[in-house]
C-alpha cells in the first residue's frame, strides 16, 4: 500500500476486499515505530509514542496476501492527523493513498 501525502500520518485503518490478509509488515509505518494489527480484512497501524509517517510518497505497508493479487483493493480508509482529526484521503489505483492541501 502506497502513500503520497502532504501532512504527516498518525494512524490508518483500511479494509482490504477481493483478498485475504496473512500479514502487514515494514514500509514507512514500521519506520516510525507504528504498531500495525491486521485481520484477513482489516488492516490497523498507529504510534503509542507520537511518531508520523512523514509527509511525503513512499510504501506505507507491506501486505502478504492470499488471493489473485489482481483484484487486490483497499476501501474504507480511515487517516488522523496528530490531532487525531481524520484526514481527508482518497484511495486511486486500489493501493494508494492521497491527500493534498
Amino acid at each position: 500500500v502506497y502513500y503520497d501525502v502532504d501532512d504527516p500520518i498518525a494512524g490508518f485503518q483500511f479494509n482490504v476486499v477481493s483478498v485475504a490478509v496473512i500479514s502487514a509488515s515494514g514500509g514507512a509505518a514500521m519506520a516510525a515505530g507504528f504498531s500495525v494489527s491486521s485481520s484477513s480484512t482489516t488492516v490497523i497501524g498507529f504510534s503509542l509514542s507520537g511518531s508520523t509517517v512523514p509527509p511525503g510518497t513512499g510504501t506505507l505497508i507491506s501486505l502478504e496476501i492470499t488471493g489473485d493479487s489482481d483484484l487486490f483493493c483497499i476501501s474504507d480508509l480511515i487517516l488522523s492527523d496528530v490531532d487525531g482529526n481524520s484526514i481527508d484521503a482518497t484511495i486511486e489505483n486500489c493501493n494508494t493513498i492521497i491527500y493534498s492541501e
